[in-house]
């Protein structure tokens, strides 16, 4: 699809792959290309779930390639308005992954450090390869700098802030196992059960009543920023949105009549 990555497809389960320069650092090229894909999988009708993986066996990413850092004119009278433009960029192309309507599901096979870490809190599911080598966390502030796509906020939303705020801090990195024990991570597994936790999850997901996730996740993702009324506002009309639709007559026909049920995906 484009020089970072690669859109795969096998059924209703497309693949996103990425492979930017041996470890996938993040940069605007990357991101471009990632808003674009989510954008076009997030649209497509046959597409069900949505998988985020990496080419390489060592790196989901390593975060922020730093050598764009380097390019940076300190001393320029608008250089803090510059950084915070380019970081606004990359924020929005990570919500592209975050406002996808389709479950996304992170396969991280190697490190998924700073922007990587980012990268996988802006997915629904993190399936992660526990093999003695391979950390996750937020690693800004040992190089000076802090999370600017979107750790400072996603992580403490997902974890607590008691648990991120140290994380944060400290720059801390996990193992897999460590991640799942404080709820960064929703599955650590075995190297050799990797894709098939992924594939299992992934077949799972591709068979539920696609356009209700749509809602759940909306409802789920614009309540949680919302004071309680509203949210309930929002929970109530993706509910009625959800019953109009052809898979709740398909599911509520299903559970009377005790059969499976087939969805369609709308």
């Amino acid at each position: 699809m484009g020089e970072c990555l690669d859109v795969k497809r096998d059924g209703p389960v497309a693949t996103v792959v990425m492979h930017r320069k041996g470890n996938n650092g993040i940069a605007s090229d990357l991101v471009e290309e990632l808003s674009s894909a989510f954008k076009e999988v997030g649209e497509d009708p046959s597409v069900r779930v949505v998988v985020l993986a990496s080419e390489y066996e060592k790196y989901f990413s390593v975060g922020a390639d730093l050598t764009a850092m380097g390019d940076i004119d300190r001393d320029a009278p608008d250089a803090e308005d510059r950084i915070t433009a380019f970081t606004l960029e990359l924020q929005k192309g990570f919500n592209q992954i975050a406002a996808c309507p389709k479950p996304v599901i992170a396969r991280i096979n190697g490190h998924a450090l700073g922007g990587g870490c980012e990268l996988t809190l802006c997915c629904d599911y993190r399936v992660m390869v526990e093999d003695g080598r391979s950390k996750i966390g937020q690693s800004e502030t040992p190089l000076g700098i802090i999370p600017g796509a979107g750790g400072t906020q996603r992580l403490p939303r997902l974890i607590g802030k008691a648990k991120a705020l140290p994380m944060i801090l400290e720059g801390t990195r996990l193992s897999a196992k460590e991640a799942e024990a404080a709820g960064l991570v929703s599955l650590a597994v075995a190297p050799e059960d990797l894709d098939a936790a992924v594939g299992e999850l992934a077949g799972r997901l591709a068979k539920a009543a696609t356009f209700a996730l749509a809602m759940a996740k909306d409802a789920v993702n614009r309540g949680l920023e919302a004071p309680l009324e509203e949210g309930l506002e929002i929970e109530a009309r993706n509910f009625a949105k959800a019953s109009l639709s052809e898979d709740a007559v398909i599911g509520i026909m299903s559970f009377l009549s005790k059969q499976e049920p087939q969805f369609r995906g709308k």
